[in-house]
């Protein structure tokens, strides 16, 4: 999505925007009475991500972390921290900033480096090699805090185990309505540090307290092993009803070894630490199920039998239909698996996948020679046919079937007229998922930015909610005018697939005008989105097969972890004020905004921009400008580039009141209320 004309200091971001970037300077603000230092830390870090019941490895990137912090309370207009250590100084250089930390406004606190933000990088030897290990000595506020980190203490990593819900998709997916119990495993040497610490916490809508996101807080679950000697893990039960509907969670949960601690009084009240961690980050999802299900299995090492009673939805109880069971398989499992006209869903996961050669999973039945058989929507075979009745229908998936022939599977129950009324209409799930070395889990995508990288310049909003999906793509007409398209609907085969109707818009409201009513819409072909794993894709319209991919707007932006008070990324409107939309991404503290509405004549039209965070941590806050595009790529035609027509179309300004409430400043003197769409 690049725009050519833009500089390149602003990082990646500009190839999905335009060139415009502007230094912030930060005031200097006299100290408060009530200034209170409240943490004085130094830290080394390992980060791991849970995509499994089994599957723990090391983040991709920024997995390792040196943190030297100094936190509290109205402590912005302190003189300098400053911390003095084993640092490679000459490896460094100008970032180490002499020792001298750096006021985040972001984080409210006082950080190492130059630029505030402590310090990332993918290797252990690269982080003892610019951080060895010894001790740091802090000074803050004219009082010297010596603190040991030594001994490479660093915990075993954090591994849950889950129970109310199942894996799909490299994320965990759970009925809100049904109770979440969350396990870790055992702290090795728990206990034998000056202190160990298990946190457990979650990050997501309506859960976490407003600034509550730093991995030293644990509003979920905290246990030292000073006040809690006798248990070495965790365990913490959600009641039912705890987690809002159709959301999206982060589950952290960390193993700390503080190998120093002491108080100094120059400091009262602080907690001083040198700590050696581990956390591990794990994606819930909560999902109410299209319809209900409860399932019995009985699977060996060597024999799987399961069944699913289904209840159907109360608008199709009496109507006639047909319930299929089918799987999703790896294609070497199934006959007629490697055909270019097998359905494909997404990509086998395990320990035999290959990143450069990745293994397709297909859709499948089984036959009745108990063959896993490739088939397409419109091939698949009924279960059972005839009336829907009250009572649901009991449905063998699984019938004493040799457990080799089925391994990597993911089985499905639907039902509906016809196998792709079922398929496109959404109404399957997922029943149970057989492990093997290479095994399909559909699963949703990650919302936020999508594009192609060889045809920059456009670019795709995308959000999952629970079962439905909203997609809109920002590009060009052949009038060389930008232009939008959108399309919603039901996912199905666990949010992994989608087909619906692609929709043009006109006749809308303007950026600063006022509410002309709904606009029109009209259907300029079918689309099929197809999601290979969270992020990564294939899109099907009318300008034909796009492979699409996750876009960082910043540096490693995927992997940065969100700042306190960060509002909810997604799509967002006045409920009042339909037809048109924002979608909002926040990557680390960064903001990548677009506007879908309308021109003066009613055409569809798009603005963007981009930039950092604003505001506190209770009250964030986002001000720049609209930026317009046009002589991109087009709907049908080949890639061209296209080109910046305003760095400044009007200013924009946004006061976010809380995680999904905000208010947008408009031209004209107009503002309009915003929250995020629950669609």
């Amino acid at each position: 999505m690049s725009i050519p004309s833009r500089a390149p200091a602003c990082g990646p971001a500009l190839h999905l925007l335009a060139a415009s970037c502007a230094a912030i300077v930060l005031a200097a603000v006299p100290v408060p009475a009530d200034a209170q230092v409240s943490l004085v830390q130094v830290r080394k870090s390992v980060r791991y991500t849970q995509t499994s019941e089994t599957r723990v490895a090391l983040r991709p990137t920024a997995s390792h972390w040196f943190q030297a912090d100094v936190d509290g309370t109205d402590i912005g207009g302190i003189a300098p921290p400053s911390v003095a250590g084993p640092f490679n100084v000459a490896a460094l250089g100008a970032r180490h900033n002499n020792g001298v930390l750096v006021f985040n406004p972001v984080d409210n606190g006082w950080r190492w480096g130059a630029d505030g933000k402590d310090f990332n990088t993918t290797s252990k030897e690269e982080l003892d090699r610019l951080f060895p290990n010894g001790t740091y000595t802090f000074t803050v506020n004219g009082t010297s805090v010596p603190l040991a980190l030594a001994g490479d203490a660093y915990p075993n990593a954090p591994v849950f185990t889950l129970e109310g819900g199942r894996w799909a998709g490299g994320a965990y997916v759970v009925d809100p309505s049904r109770p979440l119990t969350i396990t870790t495993n055992r702290f090795a040497g728990y206990g034998t540090h000056r202190n160990s610490i298990i946190c457990l916490f979650f990050r997501g809508p309506g859960y976490v307290p407003a600034g509550v996101t730093s991995i030293t807080s644990c509003p979920l679950f905290l246990q030292r092993s000073s006040e809690t000697p006798d248990r070495d893990f965790s365990t913490v039960t959600l009641p039912a009803g705890t987690l809002r509907a159709n959301e999206e969670y982060t589950l952290i949960g960390s193993f700390g070894a503080i190998t120093d601690a002491r108080t100094v009084a120059g400091l009262p009240g602080s907690t001083n630490t040198a700590r050696y961690l581990t956390a591990t980050t794990v994606t819930l999802k909560t999902i109410t199920p299209v319809f209900p299900m409860t399932v019995t299995s009985n699977i060996t090492a060597t024999v799987a039998t399961v069944t699913a009673n289904i209840q159907y939805r109360l608008q199709d109880v009496g109507g006639n239909g047909s319930i299929y069971a089918f799987a999703v398989a790896p294609a070497p499992k199934v006959k007629g698996g490697d055909d270019p006209k097998a359905m494909r869903v997404g990509w086998a996961t395990g320990p035999d996948a290959k990143d450069d050669a990745p293994t397709a999973c297909v859709l499948a039945q089984l036959s009745q020679a108990g063959q896993m058989v490739a088939v397409t929507a419109d091939q698949l075979n009924a279960y059972l046919t005839g009336v829907l009745s009250a009572q649901g229908a009991s449905v063998a998936i699984l019938n004493g079937v040799p457990v080799i022939t089925v391994t990597g599977s993911t089985f499905f129950v639907g039902y509906g007229s016809s196998g792709a009324s079922m398929i496109n209409g959404g109404v399957n799930r997922s029943v149970v998922t057989i492990p093997g070395s290479l095994t399909c889990e559909p699963g949703p995508p990650q919302t936020g930015w999508w594009w192609n990288p060889l045809e920059d310049g456009r670019g795709f909003s995308l959000e999952v909610r629970g079962n439905n999906l909203f997609f809109a793509a920002f590009l060009y007409d052949i009038s060389g005018r930008s232009t939008w398209y959108v399309s919603t609907g039901p996912v199905s085969l666990d949010g992994s697939y989608y087909s619906g109707d692609l929709l043009s818009a006109s006749g809308g409201q303007t950026l600063g005008g006022a509410y002309p009513g709904f606009p029109v819409l009209a259907s300029v072909g079918p689309v099929t989105l197809a999601f290979n794993n969270a992020s990564t894709g294939t899109l099907v319209w009318p300008g034909g097969t796009v492979p699409i991919q996750r876009f960082n707007i910043v540096p490693d932006g995927l992997n940065l972890d969100p700042v306190d008070g960060q509002p909810e990324s997604g799509w967002w409107w006045n409920e009042q004020e339909a037809g048109r939309g924002f979608f909002m991404e926040w990557q680390g503290g960064n903001l990548d905004i677009a506007g879908y509405m309308y021109d003066e004549a009613g055409n569809s039209v798009w603005y963007l921009t981009t930039g950092p965070i604003g505001g506190t941590a209770t009250a964030r806050s986002f001000a720049g400008n609209w930026w317009t595009f046009a002589d991109g790529q087009t709907l049908t035609g080949p890639w061209k580039p296209n080109r910046q027509t305003s760095s400044n179309a009007a200013p924009v300004t946004i006061q976010f009141s809380g995680p999904d409430t905000a208010l947008m400043t408009l031209p004209n003197g107009r503002s309009t209320s915003l929250t995020r769409h629950r669609f």
